[in-house]
């Protein structure tokens, strides 16, 4: 019986995505781990200073419908583009953006959450929250994978390891990074559309 085709193939082409996965994860750990604390701070920071009395806001309630999840996933890949363009600067760009988007992503689901009270938090933004933040975080990790492999690799001198099929500073595990977020952020968009709305 041939095993290189059909069902019984399918396991072993699922563990190849799973260990490549892990691998891009194993090789840009420390990317992942800056954006993600660079991302998650400016959150935070936004969260703390938005006004405790959402004085003039209020909740207009919307229709779950392809437009929306359109809507949604317009704003999200916009955010998510404008981290991950910071590559073409080498990284240097991403941290203010990362800043400023997630200062502003903060501020906006602080004045939300005193909008809605704890049960409306619980109802419209947990459900698709956590992973929309961890994949905008991860659009931030993409946008400094050149930076920090130059870091890594000394400042000022060539990344050696990174000439090899991985492509110079890493703009190759830095696209797979916006890949992975984009794909999460597309089931975070159809969470918030039909779950959380």
């Amino acid at each position: 019986m041939d095993t290189t085709t059909g069902p019984i193939a399918r396991p072993a082409a699922m563990g190849g995505w799973k260990s490549a996965l892990a691998g891009l994860f194993r090789r840009q750990w420390p990317a992942v781990v800056s954006g993600a604390l660079l991302w998650l701070a400016a959150f935070g920071a936004g969260w703390w200073f938005a006004p405790a009395d959402p004085t003039g806001v209020s909740r207009a309630p919307k229709q779950a419908d392809w437009g929306l999840f359109a809507e949604i996933l317009a704003r999200n890949v916009g955010v998510s583009a404008a981290l991950f363009l910071g590559v073409a600067t080498l990284g240097v760009m991403t941290i203010p953006l990362t800043l400023l988007t997630g200062t502003l992503a903060g501020y906006y689901w602080g004045q939300g959450s005193a909008v809605l009270g704890t049960r409306g938090v619980v109802r419209h933004l947990l459900p698709h929250m956590p992973l929309e933040l961890a994949c905008l975080a991860l659009a931030a990790a993409a946008g400094l994978v050149p930076l920090v492999t130059w870091a890594r690799a000394g400042l000022g001198r060539r990344p050696a390891g990174e000439l090899t099929a991985r492509g110079r500073f890493g703009f190759q595990d830095a696209c797979l990074l916006w890949g992975v977020s984009l794909a999460g952020l597309t089931v975070a968009a159809a969470v918030e559309t039909w779950v959380s709305t």
